[in-house]
């Protein structure tokens, strides 16, 4: 039977280890590039049944010596498919260091799909994008919307990725899809986190900063709808086409403290201080995905109840190792 071989850039990233590890789990033989090592309960492919299946690569995407590796990497595999997450994704940090974002958000990602382009057995080129390309909107964005406002460097570098996949997608034989995804979370999610900062500030009896007055509204979803959606992409996506993945129901960031305190049954008053809003912070973000879903037969199952649970559930099997790292990122 013929091997179905994904590559996945960044698989050390919370977003690239959980779609590894759902992937092996569908019997994938995944080729992964990580840049920084982390501890193993961030990383849940470490102990899947078919990790025999992954094979990894160290990758710094600021060293064109290193693309030339992964361009390497890839003649030799010749994945189906590419996933990539390899981005700096940490939005207020963003203004400390732009031109690091866009070093590696978008001068490394010229390097690469400049070669890969070149590769004819390359079927899909899956690139993991933002609703923060938009910026604060009331209104449900389609996903061919071109009513973009990005708000800080993070976001501004995302675009200018996603407006680069469109320029070699319509002039070359390059098949690239961009999917935007809105907050997705779950096991393994990196404790600078909201939902498990939180949680683990708890368990540490610390003070959790909430920015601003803890209004913005944000749209959560469960880390296995977002493997599936990236799952249902490798399986029906269309090359040159833009996919939306997000949930139906938003909390303002003070509720969803609310709603996990009451899991954790306890007062969210007596850990919350109040502190300053982020700079550029985006009110709200609302991705309409309705041909996605039709397209993809996509839709979000889990609910936020049961997937917090399963967060909590994670913190406290790990909570020797956590509590040793930082809660700020």
């Amino acid at each position: 039977m013929k091997k179905n071989k994904i590559l996945v850039l960044g698989i050390s990233s919370f977003s690239g280890a959980c779609l590894t590890d759902y992937l092996l789990n569908k019997n994938f033989y995944v080729y992964g590039t990580f840049n920084r090592n982390k501890i193993n309960p961030y990383l849940p492919f470490q102990d899947n049944k078919n990790k025999a299946n992954l094979k990894t690569i160290k990758i710094d995407l600021q060293k064109k010596s290193d693309i030339k590796k992964i361009t390497k990497l890839i003649r030799a595999v010749k994945p189906s498919t590419i996933v990539d997450f390899a981005s700096i994704c940490m939005v207020n940090e963003s203004w400390e260091k732009p031109d690091q974002y866009f070093s590696i958000n978008v001068n490394s990602k010229i390097l690469l799909i400049n070669e890969i382009k070149k590769l004819s057995f390359i079927k899909r080129y899956i690139y993991i994008s933002t609703p923060e390309v938009f910026g604060s909107s009331n209104k449900k964005i389609e996903e061919y919307s071109k009513k973009f406002n990005p708000s800080t460097p993070y976001a501004s570098s995302k675009l200018a990725a996603e407006l680069l996949i469109k320029n070699y997608t319509n002039n070359f034989p390059f098949n690239g899809i961009i999917a935007r995804f809105s907050n997705f979370y779950g096991p393994s999610q990196p404790i600078y986190r909201l939902i498990p900062k939180f949680i683990i500030s708890i368990k540490k009896n610390l003070r959790f900063h909430m920015h601003g007055k803890g209004d913005s509204l944000r749209n959560f979803f469960f880390s296995d709808d977002f493997c599936n959606g990236i799952y249902q992409i490798i399986l029906k996506g269309k090359p040159n086409s833009i996919y939306h993945f997000s949930n139906d129901q938003y909390f303002t960031v003070r509720k969803s403290i609310t709603k996990i305190s009451k899991l954790m049954k306890i007062n969210s008053k007596k850990f919350i201080q109040y502190s300053k809003e982020r700079i550029g912070k985006d009110k709200i973000y609302k991705l309409s995905c309705l041909q996605t879903k039709k397209e993809l037969s996509w839709k979000c199952k889990v609910p936020f109840d049961i997937g917090v649970k399963k967060v909590i559930k994670f913190v406290e099997k790990n909570y020797k190792v956590l509590k040793k790292t930082k809660v700020n990122y």
